[in-house]
């Protein structure tokens, strides 16, 4: 047990040194996230594409022309995304479900409106949206509104308008860019140790050095834990500097517990990690990992619902492979907290990523010196040779 202890330990220190002797890379693992952070405050747009559930209350109590027409106009498709697809439910449901974080939007068409309307007064709705971040405000109000000016022109010529009231979620709304930098975190993080243990282990292949850890007849469990240690340690040190952009750029910090956070994360880490020893013993060449890790990172970003509100996700987590896959379970519980610092899945999440990680840290180092120790040049020499031959023999 000492021996093993004393072989993580020497791999941690060695791998400590390789990168401290590599700035630009460091530079390269911090800046290109923030590229990412940088591009996506811009370009988000977060459109509800598949339409916006909205709860509708109505508490006039003798609904006549105006108020129906009012609710068909709502009820109706909207050419412009996002559609408002309205259930009709009682204020204490809706309230419910608001507070829950199952609805992001609830119009309430008050008594006396219909009354108000007729004798040319003026008179309002009301919306409760979830003001998680501007995006999601913003794409709640804007088809009420739209909704709204086409009611005015179709009912309203010459009447006094109906106006709303806003009644927020949460006290403070919080801008795109501090909102993303939770999410994109979690892309970081996993770009970034996808790419560490990776790039570390094509540094073997070339620097010839793979033969000794091979011939050293040390556990490959402790050599390869040294390597997955130090990538999880290399993959958060973006995440301050995530914070503090959107907050040196806004004076807000994201919503949520950055212990609850970091709980999840970790595992991320040593999952992805995990990963990219296998990619890096595969690849064998540092020029390949870049890439991989970066396309791997966006597609767990984009999969798990990394641009996605809050909505989108659960309706995506409907089959068993997605509750169950880690591929979710760290983005369902860091957004939840984030919209609503609701913590319902954070047991049930972290327990999922936590038994995925430790399964490929066990399984990661054996496949990984197994695929190490295959000469792919010998196969593909041996197949294009095999080959020729059929060839020959046919054309004979």
């Amino acid at each position: 047990m000492l021996i093993a202890l004393r072989v993580l330990q020497a791999s941690m220190t060695k791998e400590i040194r390789i990168w401290k002797r590599r700035p630009r890379m460091i530079a390269m693992i911090i800046m290109l996230p923030l590229l990412f952070l940088g591009a996506f405050s811009i370009l988000m747009g977060g459109v509800y594409t598949m339409g916006i559930d909205v709860a509708l209350v109505v508490e006039e109590e003798h609904p006549g022309f105006y108020t129906n027409a009012l609710i068909e106009t709502l009820s109706e498709p909207d050419p412009i995304p996002p559609s408002l697809r309205l259930t009709q439910m009682d204020a204490e449901t809706a309230n419910t479900l608001f507070q829950n974080g199952e609805i992001q939007l609830v119009i309430i068409i008050p008594a006396g409106f219909e009354q108000a309307i007729k004798n040319n007064q003026s008179t309002s709705i009301i919306l409760k949206i979830n003001n998680a971040h501007e995006d999601m405000t913003k794409n709640l109000r804007m088809p009420v509104f739209r909704k709204l000016d086409q009611f005015y022109q179709e009912y309203l010529p010459q009447s006094a308008p109906v106006s709303f009231e806003y009644v927020p979620y949460q006290e403070h709304t919080f801008p795109r860019l501090a909102y993303m930098a939770w999410t994109l975190s979690i892309y970081s993080i996993m770009f970034t140790s996808l790419l560490t243990a990776g790039s570390s282990m094509t540094q073997e292949f070339e620097n010839d050095t793979l033969c000794e850890l091979i011939m050293s007849n040390q556990s490959p469990v402790s050599i390869y834990s040294g390597k997955l240690i130090v990538a999880v340690m290399i993959s958060h040190i973006g995440v301050p500097l995530f914070f503090a952009f959107p907050f040196i750029a806004y004076g807000v910090w994201p919503f949520g517990n950055i212990f609850v956070f970091l709980s999840l994360t970790v595992p991320l880490a040593l999952f992805s990690s995990s990963l990219g020893l296998m990619l890096g013993a595969s690849l064998r060449n540092s020029v390949y990992v870049v890439p991989l890790s970066s396309l791997l990172a966006l597609f767990y970003w984009f999969g798990g619902g990394g641009i996605a509100p809050l909505m989108q996700i659960t309706n995506g987590l409907d089959s068993l492979f997605l509750i169950f896959s880690p591929l979710s379970s760290v983005y369902r519980s860091a957004i939840t907290m984030l919209i609503s610092g609701d913590l319902t899945f954070y047991l049930f999440d972290l327990a999922t990523i936590g038994v995925f990680s430790m399964i490929m840290m066990i399984v990661a180092p054996i496949l990984t010196m197994k695929i190490a120790g295959i000469d792919y040049h010998r196969l593909l020499s041996k197949l294009l040779i095999g080959q020729h031959r059929i060839g020959r023999s046919r054309v004979t």
